[in-house]
């Protein structure tokens, strides 16, 4: 580092470093207004971390040693809240602060061995009691953070590359059967709600005519309901909510839509807006007028799930999927169905689907001897 007087009380620090893709001289500069030994070893650790900035994308093939799974992990994680939505952004993190804290924070990224991600993923399933889908997603993440470890010379390899998991066969993700309710099961779970209060009772119904997650149907605009030039009243999926707060753009890009409302659903819309307050201008509130929570509905479903003995999965999300189930039974092609829910290409859909129809071929067959 060298130093340039300037004017009166103001001197250059000027440091030079060699570009690796271009094999030249650059400098980078800090103009400060005294020259003592203290600025001077301020200016020094400034141009440093400029360099280390404007290199720092730069793969050389230099091992960078030193880095701990907490660095990675905060590094990771500020590079990851700008890629992805907030909701994402936040279950990551969560899954994140969970691996550090297990595995350990102070563990060198570069030691980290595939045995050791492969143990520690086996004991979320064997140990910890989580789902086959859980682990994929704790696994995701960790492919996540040594990708970016990689590509910033942090480690040589990423070593979820070679990890395999021991997947509990018996679970192999849970049976679409379990996913959503039949009518007799349906009808049981919404008298029980609609007992609890007919607000909730009419929520809870029109997820399940209308197939929208939570958020869409909580978020939703006494605005958002419209009719359109050819008589359909639609509801126009514009949002969602995080953490209780209206966020401009749903879960995906193919959430974004207008969904056809029927007569019913249209008569739930109105009876809500006359039964409450104008506190807000969401259609589905709460008496302090803000969105309906999913907190009160999820703790009473699982209540109706004990009472009424029901086996099957039980929240608000299964009212989406055993929209899906009805559509599949009335015939509606699956393309459809993906449009009408938002799902671009999702497996639990085509679970789902594949499961009512086949269900359907097998009553045909039973009856072709009846001909």
């Amino acid at each position: 580092m060298w130093i340039e007087k300037r004017d009166k009380d103001n001197y250059k620090f000027v440091e030079q470093y060699k570009d690796p893709l271009t094999g030249k001289t650059k400098r980078v500069s800090l103009t400060l207004e005294k020259n003592t030994a203290h600025t001077r070893k301020q200016a020094q650790a400034t141009l440093e971390a400029k360099i280390r900035q404007r290199l720092q994308h730069i793969k050389d093939g230099t091992l960078k040693h030193g880095i701990t799974l907490k660095q990675l992990s905060e590094e990771w994680l500020r590079n990851y809240h700008a890629l992805v939505k907030y909701h994402t952004y936040d279950n990551a993190k969560s899954r994140t602060n969970k691996i550090v804290t297990d595995i350990g924070k102070d563990v060198l990224v570069e030691k980290v061995k595939p045995v050791l991600l492969e143990d520690y993923l086996n004991s979320l399933i064997y140990e910890q009691n989580y789902k086959n889908s859980s682990v994929m997603k704790f696994k995701g993440t960790l492919g996540n953070m040594f990708r970016y470890a990689y590509k910033h010379d942090y480690i040589k390899s990423n070593p979820i590359s070679e990890v395999e998991v021991n997947y509990r066969s018996e679970e192999a993700t849970e049976k679409a059967s379990q996913k959503f309710l039949d009518d007799v099961e349906l009808k049981q779970v919404l008298d029980y709600m609609y007992k609890r209060s007919p607000h909730y009772g009419r929520f809870c119904e029109f997820l399940y005519l209308t197939g929208m997650r939570y958020g869409e149907a909580a978020s939703l605009y006494r605005s958002d309901i419209h009719k359109q030039a050819d008589g359909k009243t639609v509801a126009t999926v514009n949002s969602t909510l995080v953490n209780g707060q209206k966020q401009a753009s749903p879960k995906t890009s193919s959430s974004r839509r207008d969904v056809t409302l029927n007569a019913r659903a249209q008569l739930i819309v109105k009876q809500e807006l006359i039964d409450h307050p104008f506190k807000s201008n969401f259609i589905f509130e709460s008496k302090q007028g803000h969105p309906l929570g999913n907190v009160v509905l999820n703790f009473w479903l699982r209540k109706a799930k004990a009472e009424l003995n029901i086996k099957k999965t039980l929240s608000l999300h299964t009212f989406r999927h055993t929209h899906i189930s009805k559509l599949a039974e009335l015939g509606v092609p699956l393309y459809l169905i993906q449009n009408r829910v938002g799902h671009k290409d999702a497996e639990t859909t085509k679970d789902i689907y594949l499961h009512v129809t086949k269900k359907a071929e097998q009553k045909l067959d039973s009856k072709l001897n009846l001909l």
